[in-house]
């Protein structure tokens, strides 16, 4: 049997209520028994197949689940199967989560092993928001309603509990997260931030403050890590790979590492310890220090001292440069401190002059 005519939207909210009512629901504390969940899809115009579950809709489509609520200009999917895809104009209010979606379209499919509210699929200029203050831009996001987790794709920009994200593809499963071609990561409560080819790492609920803190991460190639020293001064390391640890307190860059301060001294050197207490940082291998030593140029003196001769004609006799004592070699290799001026890339010329 096909119903395939014109509806008020309070007929085809009551005719779907009546059609989703009895998909079944999460089981309840007795495994025998299940509870009904309503679901309703309303709509200006809507075609329905009563025998396999396909439903069309079109003007003004409401999809409401469990409280949560999507909108948009129409849609298509399947009430037995709980997949249900809506276009145009989309925007969805989550309550529970106290989240909101916007989109070009979303496929909002249910759970059926009822261990989460579903997921929902959104396209196009996707922003996805969560109370206080966290939100995700993305082209593409999938979302686990209910969870932390996520998939993101092409331009993700977002902010998650006071971490800021911007990246080609981002996911988020459980306590880990992984990113690919992140142009920025910054932890506003560790207080730095960086940029690699990839990002990987876990997160852990602080006891005291209750939000997510960083515990261990990963950046490999590529890798710029800026950070604020004590002084106030900021400092950029580059290198190929960085590991981030909680535990230990450091950050250890590693593979031609070079740090750029921002009043111009450089350290290179095969490995670089940051350490999260005093912000000092550990040169390891190879070590170099070049930082500028302003010193006041020499006047020339009058002609007598530019010539060479005393008053009179005399002619001075110069004495040849005193010889300075060599200092016996030390068995410790210590870094080598020139007071040239450091030799930095355009790249860093701008930023050291930000």
């Amino acid at each position: 049997m096909i119903i395939e005519k014109k509806l008020r939207r309070f007929c085809a909210a009551a005719v779907f209520c009546l059609m989703c009512a009895a998909i079944p629901a999460a089981a309840t504390e007795a495994p025998s028994e299940t509870v009904k969940r309503q679901n309703t899809l309303s709509a200006d115009d809507i075609q329905y197949n009563v025998n396999t579950g396909d439903a069309r809709a079109k003007g003004r489509v409401v999809i409401t689940r469990e409280g949560s609520v999507l909108k948009g200009d129409e849609a298509e999917g399947n009430t037995d199967k709980e997949i249900l895809t809506i276009r145009g104009n989309v925007s969805g209010n989550f309550p529970e989560q106290q989240a909101t979606l916007k989109s070009e379209s979303a496929t909002w499919t249910g759970d059926k092993t009822k261990k989460t509210d579903g997921t929902v699929e959104a396209f196009g200029d996707v922003l996805l928001t969560r109370a206080p203050k966290d939100r995700l831009n993305a082209d593409y996001v999938l979302w686990e309603i209910g969870t932390e987790n996520y998939k993101a794709r092409g331009n993700v920009d977002g902010i998650m509990q006071n971490k800021i994200l911007k990246a080609a593809e981002a996911t988020r499963t459980g306590d880990k997260f992984w990113a690919r071609d992140v142009r920025r990561y910054e932890d506003l409560a560790e207080k730095f931030a960086l940029s690699a080819k990839t990002v990987e790492g876990r997160l852990a609920k602080d006891a005291k403050s209750g939000e997510e803190v960083l515990q261990e991460m990963v950046a490999d190639k590529n890798v710029v890590f800026d950070y604020v020293d004590r002084e106030g001064l900021k400092t950029r390391v580059t290198g190929d790979k960085a590991v981030y640890s909680k535990a230990r307190g450091t950050v250890v860059i590693s593979g031609n590492t070079k740090a750029v301060r921002s009043d111009g001294k450089t350290v290179t050197a095969d490995t670089m310890v940051v350490h999260e207490d005093t912000r000092n940082i550990e040169a390891r291998g190879n070590s170099k220090i070049v930082f500028v030593v302003e010193e006041k140029a020499k006047k020339k003196d009058d002609g007598a001292k530019n010539s060479g001769t005393a008053k009179g004609g005399a002619s001075v006799k110069k004495e040849p440069p005193a010889e300075v004592p060599k200092e016996p070699a030390s068995a410790d290799k210590k870094p080598v401190v020139e007071k040239n001026p450091p030799q930095l890339s355009d790249q860093e010329k701008s930023w050291v002059e930000e």
